[in-house]
């Protein structure tokens, strides 16, 4: 999907958002949220989230509570998250037991956080990490004691077997949503050699309609070895290509980390990480500003340009990058004044960031 073709769906769906539809604002808050067709904006994604809750969109519900338990903690923050999430979790059931398996997948995950977190209960509890799982735990009481691991592990497979029943028909019909479904329940909730077997087939069907989150998945299947054989680097450059040219930005992220040689999965490409880090960019992404400093001051993908570096520094420090102030002191030390480079050791301590 190209830029202009996103873009012409956020102005659709903007549309339809302010003149009240709930779908539209929750899908506006998800473009928000993850700068798809539009630059990333938290504070509109809460908003638009916070419309389509207070109509009853579940979803809405569930991620606007997601996204203040990632604020800065103080009481109103954790008390909104714990509102939201309770709340979309009473919507998720009631669509749970008239039969959505979309909603009975969300409670099966919902449990599965909560599980786990029991397990590290012990150590976690007085640190200030991981706060996103522990306001869903929160949520659904387990630091009151009021239930333990095992209800929550019985409960999330007891929803998971009600989803997997209800997406496999979609799925098998080529519903690629359905199918990406299925592929997250068996590759990330269900253990065993055969479940991430199964999982894999459903995203690659998905992956192969052209779904771009199957893509990324497989993408990133691929260059870990999760769920698959072996690591691929080149089947996960050639899924996340694939999702990258729909804008994907997380894929279009790991394709920038991987060629600008992040985990040496391959020989750096930098004229490609360049690309990619342009694209980024464009989203008003501090790192992916910075990077680009970085590349036209050491000439990494293309020939140097200092006054092309310096503006991208100060691009990403307006994004709030807080490597970018040291970047362009340094730039200046190994500049003599006809403005070219004459300390390449100075130039060397500019990294690229991941």
């Amino acid at each position: 999907m190209s830029l202009y073709v996103l873009m012409k769906r956020f102005e659709e769906i903007k549309l339809a958002a302010d003149q009240g539809d709930a779908q539209s604002q929750y899908d506006l808050g998800r473009m928000y949220e993850e700068g798809q067709g539009v630059k990333q904006d938290p504070g509109k994604a809460i908003q638009y989230y916070l419309r389509a809750a207070e109509q009853g969109h579940a979803k809405a519900q569930y991620d606007l509570g997601l996204m203040y338990s990632r604020l800065p903690a103080n009481k109103k923050n954790e008390e909104e998250a714990t509102r939201w999430i309770q709340t979309a979790m009473d919507g998720f059931r009631q669509a749970a037991e008239k039969g959505d398996a979309e909603a009975q997948c969300r409670l099966g995950e919902i449990y599965d956080i909560a599980k786990k977190e029991s397990l590290r209960y012990g150590t976690l509890k007085n640190e200030n990490q991981n706060k996103r799982i522990k306001t869903i735990a929160s949520a659904l009481g387990l630091y009151s004691g009021e239930k333990d691991e095992k209800w929550f592990e019985e409960e999330s497979a007891r929803w998971f077997q009600m989803a997997t029943e209800g997406f496999r028909q979609p799925a098998a019909s080529g519903d690629m949503k359905a199918q990406f479904e299925l592929g997250g329940i068996y590759c990330w909730f269900l253990s065993g050699r055969e479940n991430e077997e199964q999982g894999v087939q459903w995203f690659q069907k998905a992956a192969e309609q052209g779904l771009a989150d199957a893509q990324y998945e497989l993408g990133y299947m691929h260059s870990t070895g999760w769920c698959v054989a072996e690591q691929n680097i080149t089947e996960a450059l050639k899924w996340y290509t694939r999702a990258a040219e729909q804008e994907h930005f997380p894929a279009q992220t790991q394709l920038a980390r991987i060629y600008a040689g992040c985990d040496q999965l391959t020989d750096p490409d930098y004229a490609e990480a360049l690309k990619w880090y342009l694209k980024i960019a464009e989203r008003g992404d501090g790192t992916a500003q910075y990077n680009i400093g970085v590349m036209y001051a050491k000439g990494h993908g293309i020939a140097p340009n200092f006054t092309e570096a310096q503006k991208w520094f100060r691009k990403a420090m307006e994004q709030g990058n807080t490597n970018s102030k040291q970047a362009l002191q340094l730039l200046a030390a190994s500049l003599n004044k006809q403005g070219n480079a004459e300390d390449e050791n100075t130039l060397e301590q500019l990294v690229l960031i991941f």
